[in-house]
């Protein structure tokens, strides 16, 4: 997905992923109408409470903003589609603090290759898989 479709679909991303659980889910049902209730519920609140407390609905805007950079974060910045391998199509980062505060997932390689691998060990995997990556002329980006 480029840079500019996937800004695009952040603002639809989160309604198409529910109405696909829907469909897909249908045993879920029961957890999808409450999700659905609490979003409606929250912004309604927000609204009709706004002269009191307009903290409430500016929050709700923030957060649905933020989440529209997720199809951005997560599908076009790590991802290369004209990768020539698999060693290829993701990016994988080495740092000491970037890495912490993205919760391990900057090593999206690794997550790529061994995707059982729980995210806290991502790390450690990397370090093992470090000489067959440098071999296979795999450069991780280095960052803070």
């Amino acid at each position: 997905m480029s840079f500019w479709r996937a800004l695009l679909e952040g603002p639809v991303f989160l309604f198409r992923l529910w109405l696909w659980a829907w469909r897909n889910a249908p045993r879920e049902r029961g957890w999808l109408v409450l999700e659905a209730a609490w979003f409606s519920g929250f912004i309604a609140a927000g609204i009709v409470l706004w002269p009191q407390a307009p903290a409430i609905l500016i929050y709700a805007l923030l957060v649905i903003i933020g989440s529209w950079t997720y199809p951005v974060s997560t599908v076009h910045l790590p991802h290369n589609a004209n990768g020539k391998n698999a060693l290829f199509q993701t990016y994988t980062l080495r740092g000491r603090v970037i890495p912490v505060l993205f919760l391990e997932l900057t090593y999206h390689l690794e997550h790529h290759l061994y995707p059982s691998v729980p995210s806290h060990h991502y790390a450690e995997l990397a370090q093992r898989l470090e000489p067959y990556l440098e071999r296979a002329g795999v450069e991780p980006v280095r960052v803070l």
